[in-house]
């Protein structure tokens, strides 16, 4: 998939899910209107029946009592000539619970010319709860400006909310499933973009690896070919040599591509064995500078540890020592190779550590390279050869074997490998 396409599916995707995410906004604030209103109407309901139940205790001298009464001050007709107060508070109660509202509520008579309060059920009424009071006539019936009743609801935006809660949690956790299936499903796609354009570069790279030694063996054999029955045998020696020596190049790649493939399946399996570690250090690195050291090259010993055997996977540590030793040759700076190989003892284990001057990373690089199939960029150098198996495969043997590697590197100033290890692998 090109860069571009990806592009344009994370922008459209992008785009829906704002507007699906909008759109559910928008209907759960109404959805919270809708109930709010519909408790609005509750609660007027609620005041009817209270004032309905008022006129009817007039009508029959109920309000009459030796209870606290407010008189009425019209001087038309009243509503109600005197107005029980305990008698209003226990028809508040009742109808509230009737009309399943909050309990929490404070209640004023107010006269209406001068909005003054009558009687209050509290001390005090903040603003703010008398500017969203419902308010009923209670004093005359056709003049509505002398007395009325306020009923205030403090908690009735958070009852309203409690009510729509299941409502709003269940929205909010499915947008979120949205988001993060979205972002996931985004992740992945970049992901495997990657990986498509790593494994592209692996394959590059093993036909380039494979192309030369093909190419120096069809050579050498063509030479042999041609070679006339009374040539010199060191002829024939250094061609045949040539191709031996290249066909255990191939072999060896070969293995290193089915070793990844063996861990990748875990498929593999851990012989144990009691091996030198110090000795198997430098026989490693004696055969690779016997290959491909320059004369310049310097490795310096500072083998501490005291406790030095390990009872491990002498075959997998040596391909261990073997990739991260010839990292630090491949990648050294101009001036020749300078190694610097350190042993120690650390909690009943063996730290290794591996020190060159090579051209070093970035700290991007650090955190990617014992990705599988990655290669530090090197930008337009490409003398450094290599699938980008090496420390993926080193990192996997050492978690194998129950131990840790850490890297610290920096740009143009080499880079340092330590590896711990216990020195009685749990296998």
């Amino acid at each position: 998939m090109q860069r571009s396409h990806i592009i344009m599916i994370i922008l459209f995707t992008s785009i829906a899910l704002v507007g699906l995410t909008l759109t559910q906004s928008f209907w759960v604030w109404n959805a919270v209107k809708l109930t709010e209103k519909q408790h609005d109407h509750r609660i007027d309901m609620a005041l009817e029946d209270v004032i309905e139940e008022l006129v009817e205790a007039n009508d029959q001298d109920l309000v009459f009592s030796e209870r606290p009464v407010i008189k009425s001050a019209c001087e038309e007709m009243t509503f109600f000539s005197v107005i029980d107060t305990v008698l209003l508070k226990g028809l508040l109660n009742k109808y509230t619970n009737y009309h399943r509202l909050d309990s929490d509520y404070e209640f004023a008579i107010v006269k209406t010319s001068s909005d003054s309060i009558i009687h209050a059920s509290t001390a005090i009424i903040p603003k703010s709860m008398k500017k969203n009071a419902h308010k009923t006539c209670l004093s005359c019936l056709w003049k509505e400006e002398y007395f009325h009743l306020e009923v205030y609801f403090p908690s009735q935006r958070k009852e309203v909310l409690v009510e729509m809660s299941g409502w709003l949690v269940l929205s909010g956790i499915f947008v979120l499933i949205v988001i993060f299936t979205f972002l996931y499903i985004i992740n992945t796609i970049i992901k495997q973009k990657k990986i498509s354009e790593i494994k592209n570069d692996f394959i590059n790279n093993m036909t380039h690896e494979f192309k030369t030694p093909i190419s120096t063996i069809s050579l050498a054999a063509e030479v042999l070919l041609h070679t006339k029955s009374d040539s010199s045998p060191e002829r024939i020696k250094k061609y045949s040599r040539i191709i031996y020596d290249e066909n255990v190049r191939m072999r060896s790649q070969v293995d290193r591509v089915l070793q990844v493939a063996l861990l990748d399946r875990d498929e593999f399996s851990l012989t144990k064995s009691e091996f030198n570690l110090h000795q198997l250090v430098k026989d490693t690195v004696q055969n690779l500078c016997f290959e491909q050291c320059e004369e310049e090259t310097t490795v310096n010993y500072h083998l501490n540890a005291d406790l030095y055997n390990l009872n491990a996977d002498e075959m997998h540590i040596k391909n261990v020592v073997v990739n991260l030793i010839d990292n630090a040759i491949k990648y050294s700076s101009n001036g020749g190779p300078t190694l610097n190989i350190y042993t120690r003892n650390s909690s009943e284990g063996i730290t290794l550590s591996i020190e060159d001057n090579g051209i070093g990373m970035s700290a991007e690089s650090t955190r990617h390279i014992f990705d599988k199939f990655y290669r530090v960029p090197t930008g337009n150098i490409h003398n450094v050869k290599g699938f980008g198996l090496g420390l993926y495969y080193v990192k996997n043997m050492v978690d194998a074997h129950g131990g840790q590697i850490h890297v610290k590197s920096e740009p143009n100033k080499g880079s340092r490998f330590d590896v711990y290890l216990p020195l009685d692998t749990p296998i």
